[in-house]
């Protein structure tokens, strides 16, 4: 990947600067991360590295756009799991995400690895990336978290080509389970059946992140400008199981279920759309 092509500035604005150091692995002298608008974003955690969850979500995004040979960037990175992944196939991929210690960590494995590449931090509303620098920008399970939704896909359409698109995950409302937790008062916990299925107005005070009915994220979409969308499902990854056998069998039950219309129950909606040319 053409990281000093990138320090060079060619894709960065100037108050962006390359954060991996292949000698330390170690990220420094990162953006400002804070928002200026809206309410502070609830940070989530990122999924394992080399969990099936990653494979999945990329696996349902590939039935629509590739990412071979192509300059990709992944917003809310986190951990680097989904950017590793898309690495391997892109020409080169730049990873950004808010929270420092999980782009250090996501860092020295890199170091360790002996790949280069680049992380930045910086919110998804403000991102130090210059306009239509990408072929395809990633947003995976990060809208949810993010201070202001509007304003992080106007910054995902200004940094990807037109022509270029955009593969956004985010939790499904019809899914059973809410995957985020609650924070009402001592009401906590994660994976309380239908909680997601509360009306709007209750969900968004009780619980950690925002929940998507499919019509909402291709409304959110289309005015934002974004065109060509398409919707697809992913079913639970079911990497929290821990009993083998029906791990197993649950497993090869998912993936019949989403071979039927009971995929819109899945655990993640995933949408990929195009920024319009000229």
């Amino acid at each position: 990947m053409g990281a000093h092509r990138w320090e060079n500035g060619r894709n960065l604005q100037g108050r962006a600067l390359l954060a991996w150091d292949g000698a330390t692995g170690c990220v420094r002298q990162m953006t400002d991360s804070t928002s200026g608008k809206g309410k502070k974003p609830h940070l989530g955690e990122p999924i394992a590295v080399g969990a099936s969850g990653v494979g999945r979500r990329l696996e349902a995004a590939g039935r629509y756009v590739s990412w071979r040979g192509l300059r990709v960037a992944d917003v809310g990175c986190g951990n680097g799991a989904y950017t590793e992944a898309i690495g391997a196939e892109a020409a080169f991929v730049v990873g950004v995400d808010l929270q420092r210690s999980w782009l250090t960590a996501y860092c020295r494995r890199l170091a360790t690895s002996g790949k280069a590449a680049m992380v930045v931090q910086a919110v998804a509303e403000r991102l130090p990336l210059r306009d239509a620098s990408f072929d395809l920008v990633f947003c995976i399970e990060t809208l949810e978290h993010v201070a202001d939704e509007h304003q992080t896909l106007h910054e995902l359409k200004r940094v990807v080509r037109p022509g270029g698109s955009i593969v956004l995950t985010v939790p499904n409302k019809w899914f059973i389970f809410e995957t985020h937790g609650l924070r009402a008062g001592p009401v906590t916990g994660n994976r309380i059946p239908f909680v997601s299925w509360l009306p709007k107005f209750i969900h968004s005070r009780i619980a950690a992140a925002r929940i998507y009915r499919p019509g909402e994220v291709r409304k959110l979409l289309v005015e934002a400008g974004f065109s060509n969308v398409a919707l697809d499902y992913v079913m639970p990854p079911l990497d929290k199981l821990r009993a083998k056998r029906f791990k197993k069998f649950a497993g090869y039950t998912i993936r019949l279920l989403e071979r039927t219309p009971l995929r819109r129950l899945g655990v993640s909606i995933v949408a990929v759309a195009q920024r319009p040319n000229p």
